[in-house]
């Protein structure tokens, strides 16, 4: 599993997203370290977070929790979580779980960056 922390939106328009770029299966194993990676960017102010998930083959329900956590997180802070690229494994988790009508989806991290969303400030 590699992650990858980008911001592809320039600084000052307002709209700046952070996003992490996963690449392989998200389980218990590397639960810790996206959590972990999560909380840094928060405490540095990072907290319009999108999941880039499209080159995820597998996501378990350990990192479903981690995911909630993220949205917390950034929610707590007047920010916001994004998922972009969601594949089939990943997207069955998240209907199943109920998760789908709660975590804003889009199709690609350039969708997900450039959608404005009235609830942030």
């Amino acid at each position: 599993m590699r992650i990858s922390v980008s911001d592809p939106t320039p600084s000052g328009t307002g709209n700046t997203w952070t996003v992490l770029a996963f690449a392989g299966e998200l389980d218990l194993a590397v639960a810790p370290q996206v959590r972990s990676t999560v909380a840094e960017l928060v405490a540095a102010g990072r907290v319009r977070l999108v999941w880039d998930l499209e080159q995820v083959t597998f996501m378990d329900s350990t990192v479903l929790g981690v995911l909630v956590y993220t949205m917390r997180q950034a929610e707590a802070h007047d920010g916001a979580l994004r998922l972009a690229g969601t594949g089939a494994q990943v997207l069955r988790l998240l209907r199943i779980t109920g998760m789908d009508g709660v975590v804003e989806m889009f199709p690609d991290v350039d969708t997900a960056t450039s959608v404005p969303t009235a609830r942030l400030r």
